[in-house]
C-alpha cells in the first residue's frame, strides 16, 4: 500500500510538473514590462550597458532584424535625450551619457551595413547587365540603368522578382 502511495504520488507530481510546462510554453515572452505612450520616453533608472554593435556582428542579420533594432534604438535615443533635457534644465549630471554615444555608434554601423549590402547588389546588377548586353565597360552598363528609380518601385530593378535574386 505505501508503495502505490508513493507510485502515485510521482506520477501526480510528473502529470503537474508537465501540465505547468505546457502552460509555460503557451505565454508570450516578455524581457521588460510593457510600456505604452510616453512612457517610453523617460529614464527607467541606471542599468549597465555594454559595447555598441559592431559592423562584423550587424552584418551578419537579416534587413528585418536590423530594421527592429533600428527601431529599439531609435526609442532609446528618444528617451536618451529625453533624459539628458532632463538633467540640463535641473542641472544635474546625467548618468549613463555613454549610452547614448553607444546607441548612435550602433545606429551608424547599422546605415554602414545596409549601405554597403546595397553597393553589393548595385555592383551584382551591374554585372550582369554587361554580361547580358556584352558591354565592355562599367559606364556603358550604369547608363542602363535608370537615373531615378520610377515612383512604384524602391531600388532600380523592373520587378520585385528581379530584385530578389540580388539580395542575400
Amino acid at each position: 500500500v505505501m508503495m502505490r502511495r508513493f507510485v502515485g504520488a510521482v506520477v501526480y507530481r510528473a502529470r503537474t510538473v508537465a501540465i505547468q510546462r505546457v502552460r509555460l510554453l503557451d505565454r508570450p515572452i516578455h524581457t521588460r514590462p510593457v510600456c505604452r505612450g510616453l512612457e517610453e520616453f523617460f529614464f527607467k533608472g541606471p542599468t549597465s550597458s555594454g559595447e555598441p554593435w559592431s559592423v562584423e556582428i550587424l552584418s551578419k542579420k537579416s534587413v528585418e532584424d536590423l530594421h527592429k533594432l533600428w527601431f529599439v534604438l531609435l526609442k532609446e535615443r528618444n528617451m536618451l535625450h529625453t533624459r539628458k533635457h532632463y538633467c540640463t534644465k535641473r542641472k544635474i549630471r546625467m548618468e549613463g551619457e555613454d549610452r547614448l554615444k553607444k546607441v548612435q555608434i550602433s545606429m551608424r554601423h547599422i546605415k554602414k551595413v545596409l549601405g554597403e549590402r546595397e553597393r553589393q547588389a548595385t555592383e551584382r546588377v551591374l554585372e550582369d547587365l554587361m554580361q547580358e548586353h556584352n558591354l565592355k565597360t562599367r559606364k556603358e552598363a550604369e547608363e542602363l540603368l535608370p537615373k531615378k528609380p520610377p515612383k512604384k518601385y524602391p531600388h532600380p530593378y523592373p520587378t520585385l522578382e528581379a530584385a530578389a535574386k540580388y539580395i542575400n
